[in-house]
């Protein structure tokens, strides 16, 4: 039996959320029907994880043998480096916070994105992407959500 490379993705995705959703458990605050706390919105994304993974799963054990690479040395290279933008994000957002980081790491991966992918973007529809995202995401959960999102250390 040849292992296809969406059975792969579809196992990996499982773990990832299944890993995820054990992290998830680790919050302290309990689920209520007046504030559902800061679990509510990881345990959404970790059953849609494992939901989605194992459709990838299924859908890769119907489908005939594919002798496709799952990924070539330049897509790891591409995972690396964008794992590594994200962990960075993770630190800047200790220090700086969220609307300092986000917008410049929006951009910086909009902009590596499109350069591999070899699609046009123009300089200010990069920008004008990351701000706005940044905003709204900040508009959702501060204000309409009535959550917090990291302030920073060099503002506190």
């Amino acid at each position: 039996m040849k292992v296809k490379r969406d059975q792969v993705c579809g196992l990996a995705l499982i773990i990832v959320g299944i890993i995820f959703g054990y992290l998830t458990s680790q919050f302290s605050k309990p689920f209520t029907p007046e504030y559902p706390g800061p679990k509510l919105l990881p345990a959404i994304a970790v059953f849609g994880l494992v939901v989605c993974g194992a459709g990838v799963f299924v859908n890769g054990c119907r489908q005939k043998a594919d002798d496709k690479l799952l990924v070539d040395l330049t897509g790891f290279i591409r995972i690396v480096i964008t794992f590594v933008i994200l962990c960075v994000y993770v630190l800047a957002m200790k220090y700086v916070g969220f609307l300092i980081a986000s917008p410049i790491v929006l951009y910086i991966l909009t902009t590596y994105f499109s350069k591999a992918s070899n699609l046009p973007t123009k300089l200010w529809a990069r920008i004008v992407f990351s701000i706005a995202v940044s905003l709204i995401l900040y508009a959702m959960y501060v204000p309409l959500f009535g959550m917090t999102l990291p302030g920073g250390l060099l503002f506190d």
